[in-house]
């Protein structure tokens, strides 16, 4: 034996050591010879190519002044992008953005949104909504009156109709209640 190095494994004898040991033993933690290294790259890139075909559910950067919203209706996510303070009588941009199940964006889709107030007297306005991206899509409209407004958004996708309802409070901007 030489001093300052570890005896070497007698086969039979050291056998009963674990795997791990042996190979690190060996400098390596995969057997030489053997097809472990390149196919846990192989995998590593898999793992990556599918990730990345699944769209990863990002959602487009909000804006500071903007809110978000989302449901969740039968395995479509429906996501309503407003301004934070809505005010009457000033242009309103609404974003919708559609997801599967899985987060990818539903292209493609007939997506209109339905604006009331839940007044006899106000007929909502209901703005078509234009694709401006994957699985976005964009309406505009006005608020008439001040107070509590439902946004009902209706997705067409696959002929499949889904609807998911959102409530915001529209201000006016001299301050005086709503009505």
């Amino acid at each position: 034996m030489r001093a300052g190095r570890p005896p070497a494994p007698v086969p039979g004898r050291d056998d009963h050591r674990p795997v791990a040991d042996r190979l690190r033993n060996q400098g390596r933690w995969w057997p030489a010879g053997g097809p472990w290294r390149p196919l846990a790259l192989l995998a590593a890139l898999a793992a990556a190519m599918i990730a990345g075909a699944c769209g990863g559910g990002s959602l487009p950067p909000l804006a500071p002044d903007q809110v978000r919203a989302q449901q969740t209706v039968n395995g479509m996510t429906i996501t309503l992008d407003t301004q934070r303070d809505p005010q009457i009588n000033q242009p309103q941009r609404f974003r919708v953005t559609l997801t599967d199940r899985l987060g990818r964006p539903l292209d493609g889709a007939n997506v209109y949104l339905d604006l009331d107030m839940n007044m006899i007297c106000l007929s909502g306005a209901q703005p078509l909504a234009t694709p401006v991206g994957p699985g976005q899509y964009e309406a505009r409209s006005v608020y008439q009156m001040a107070g509590e407004w439902e946004i009902t958004v209706y997705a067409r996708v696959n002929g499949e109709l889904r609807q998911a309802l959102f409530r915001i409070h529209v201000a006016d901007p001299d301050g005086s209640p709503p009505g």
